[in-house]
């Protein structure tokens, strides 16, 4: 009889596939809000994610926030920036480091995506509504975590 469990390989291998599933699904739902502001759904994200930050962001943390390497990242938030959505601050102390944030239509952005993905949870079946997006925000984490742990006693 063959165990019903899955192998950690499988596993991390369901993860993976997931986990590009619901990007790949939410790059989509944002699709139609970036080409309305003629950008793309990667320069949205950036914007999303500086509003949702807690704190300032250097230019390396947020493309480690989104995924994007250093280059690529600067590039991106000239546009943004020649676009009006953000601005980029040189520290004082440092001027080798440079700050992003969102310039009022960059925070005005913000609330017409907030707005959209309200409309849409309102459509949404109840079940869906139903789902714990902090516990599994939480357990995902936890992961992020362990694998931090990993990588650092593997000298990754």
């Amino acid at each position: 009889m063959k165990n019903k469990s899955k192998s950690f390989f499988e596993c991390n291998n369901s993860i993976f596939a997931k986990i590009r599933d619901i990007s790949r699904k939410i790059d989509m739902l944002l699709l139609n809000t970036a080409n309305e502001l003629d950008i793309t759904t990667l320069q949205l994200k950036i914007v999303i994610a500086l509003d949702t930050s807690e704190r300032q962001m250097t230019m390396g943390e947020l493309g480690k926030e989104v995924g994007v390497t250093g280059g690529n990242i600067s590039n991106i938030c000239k546009k943004l920036e020649r676009s009006g959505f953000v601005r980029r601050v040189r520290s004082v102390e440092d001027e080798r480091v440079v700050y992003v944030e969102l310039t009022q239509k960059g925070n005005d952005t913000t609330k017409v995506v907030e707005k959209y993905f309200d409309n849409i949870k309102k459509d949404l079946p109840k079940e869906i509504n139903e789902l714990h997006l902090d516990d599994i925000l939480q357990t995902l984490t936890k992961l992020d975590k362990l694998l931090d742990k990993y990588m650092t006693r593997s000298g990754i």
